[in-house]
């Protein structure tokens, strides 16, 4: 290689040109992926993405984390920025033009730049969110490949390295970024929810509630703690004009986010809504539509949630158990039993009770009668909502019941 205004590459120096266009085009594809992901949850409250595995590896999760949008952006449009300015520092690189130098230096910078952004994004993740998202880790894994490739090819990097040319090679780069980060922002792209494959009804949807199904269910709610299993436990009186049946579990980060948004529509709405809370784990030990280990406390959490209710504790243990979910353990659900108002003796009498145990199988069962797969679900006067769950979604939906 040489110094001239010009730079000549060597076939090796090529090599890591072409490997660094398969990473970038790889990174591509899986920020695309990334931002449909996010834009789908937005859109629908929840998706059956094959990443949501567990509670540990949750696409779901992460994506509804504080963490993953810039400025309401998805984390995934800056990343299908950063490998589409890889891409264009490359092709200037690769045309041994006068602006090949210091957009050679511009890539290699950039490839630093991906690698430090990978291992802040991880550790954030882990330690923050309390779950990882096997696309970000894909993302992740990409970045650490042209690391690795930069330092196999180091020896390729042209002499005389200088932050000049290094700036305006990253001035092409932060163009590239701006403009894919323009045109997601211009364009405004958004997905409308799938169609619930269970519905009955496939008539077009009323514009002015397009998150509720055509089909009212009937849901049997049980009103006195006297009945069969025991009661049914609702926030809002039995005579509210719009009922909100909600199944989730304990151990669903997006119902934990979705608990905060149902209290404050009990505050908005007060004795015009009802919402109820009804089981769905997803624990294959209660939960027979559950085919492998996903949230494996969940059943405990909700026998105990309804242990507490026998004592007028429900809400207390349900708002722990939700706004503390990441740490959930055995040992901890007892904990917090105990902060929610349960005496030890108590919670060992509850702790393997078959009756509680029984109606957490009734919710699930009737959950599976109404093709519920995903939590949370949630009913509005009988219509599911299938589309967003978004404050202003779900009051949107209500408003049109109160009318």
């Amino acid at each position: 290689m040489t110094e001239a205004s010009t730079l000549q590459l060597s076939p090796r120096a090529r090599s890591w040109m072409l490997a660094g266009i398969v990473l970038a085009l790889l990174g591509v594809a899986l920020s695309v992926y990334s931002t449909h992901h996010h834009l789908e949850l937005k859109a629908a409250g929840a998706t059956d993405a094959a990443c949501n595995i567990n509670a540990t590896f949750n696409c779901d999760a992460v994506a509804n984390s504080k963490f993953s949008e810039i400025a309401g952006i998805p984390l995934g449009v800056f990343g299908l920025g950063y490998f589409v300015a890889n891409l264009v520092l490359i092709g200037f690189a690769l045309s041994a033009g006068k602006a090949a130098r210091e957009h050679f230096f511009g890539y290699a910078a950039m490839v630093l730049i991906g690698l430090a952004v990978s291992v802040v994004m991880g550790g954030i993740s882990f330690t923050q969110v309390g779950a990882a998202c096997l696309t970000c880790i894909g993302i992740y894994v990409t970045c650490l490949l042209q690391a690795a490739a930069l330092f196999v090819y180091k020896g390729e990097i042209p002499a005389g390295i200088n932050a000049k040319d290094t700036f305006s090679g990253g001035t092409t780069a932060a163009i590239a970024v701006a403009a894919v980060v323009a045109l997601f922002t211009f364009a405004k792209p958004s997905i409308t929810p799938k169609a619930d494959i269970n519905e009955a009804d496939k008539g077009p949807v009323d514009p002015n509630a397009p998150q509720l199904s055509l089909k009212a269910e009937e849901i049997k709610i049980t009103r006195s703690a006297y009945a069969g299993l025991g009661e049914d436990y609702r926030v809002g009186p039995d005579s509210a004009k719009v009922q909100i049946v909600e199944f989730a579990d304990f151990q669903c980060p997006a119902c934990g986010q979705l608990k905060n948004t149902l209290h404050q529509l009990e505050g908005d709405y007060k004795d015009r809504i009802q919402v109820i809370y009804r089981n769905f784990p997803l624990d294959n030990t209660c939960n027979s539509s559950v085919q492998q280990k996903m949230h494996e406390f969940s059943c405990k959490a909700a026998v105990m949630a309804r242990c507490a209710g026998q004592y007028g504790k429900f809400w207390q243990l349900h708002g722990q158990l939700f706004d503390k979910q990441r740490e959930m353990s055995n040992e901890k659900i007892k904990t917090w039993s105990k902060e929610a108002g349960l005496t030890d003796e108590q919670i060992a009498a509850c702790w393997d009770n078959k009756d509680l145990l029984a109606k957490v199988k009734d919710d699930v069962a009737e959950g599976i009668r109404l093709n519920i797969d995903s939590t949370p679900t949630l009913f509005i006067n009988g219509r599911k909502v299938v589309g967003g769950r978004g404050i202003n979604d779900l009051r949107a939906s209500i408003d049109q019941q109160l009318q």
